[in-house]
């Protein structure tokens, strides 16, 4: 495997636990390289999903089906870990589908070996917790938003975030994401956009 990844994915690891030499080569004999095409599915709902997943590249949607009908949940993107938290701990089956919207390339390995390597060095436990105590970071942001803001705010504060989403996931499944239509969301990019000129020429007009 390219050593490129292994020093990225180490730098990334250690930005939230160190790791010795020795436990980072128990560990990198375990990591495998993946790769999927746009449309395939990294996960399936009602199936096991052990594997935990660092994002290298690539753009995926989290959803599930109710009547027939595809509800998105939420989207991770290159530089996150991707995980059914539940399935690794509980060995329960997905509750989501996670699909790739992007082909995506990804360093894997098995949840089950990072679970036992709580009990091999202190730097795998605090690992373990850093990574949990980040998912429910933005997992308690994400609850937050949808209970605060509406469809047009919640879109305009992934603008003023910067939101890696916008300009990337298409307009059916970011709508999905807001529970609202296309043709709403539609409307709100439009408003956006008109207001967006205005200050710009109101800008253009003072110089």
């Amino acid at each position: 495997m390219h050593n490129g990844f292994e020093d990225h994915l180490r730098a990334v690891m250690t930005e939230l636990s160190p790791i010795p030499d020795a436990e980072w080569d128990f560990f990198w004999r375990h990591v495998r390289q993946r790769r999927f095409a746009r449309g395939d599915h990294v996960f399936r709902e009602g199936q096991p999903a052990g594997d935990i997943h660092f994002l290298l590249a690539g753009l995926l949607r989290l959803y599930h089906c109710s009547d027939g009908e595809e509800l998105v949940r939420g989207f991770d993107y290159e530089g996150r870990f991707i995980a059914m938290y539940e399935s690794v701990i509980t060995g329960c089956p997905s509750h989501l589908n996670v699909q790739a919207l992007e082909p995506l390339h990804t360093l894997t390995f098995p949840g089950s070996m990072l679970l036992q390597t709580y009990d091999r060095h202190p730097c795998w436990d605090r690992f373990g917790r850093r990574v949990l105590e980040q998912h429910w970071v933005r997992r308690q942001d994400k609850e937050m938003r949808f209970r605060v803001y509406g469809p047009e705010e919640h879109y305009r504060l992934l603008l003023a975030r910067g939101s890696p989403l916008i300009g990337r996931v298409p307009l059916r499944q970011l709508a999905s994401y807001l529970q609202i239509t296309p043709e709403t969301l539609s409307r709100i990019r439009g408003r956006v956009a008109r207001e967006a000129d205005g200050v710009a020429a109101l800008a253009g007009d003072a110089h």
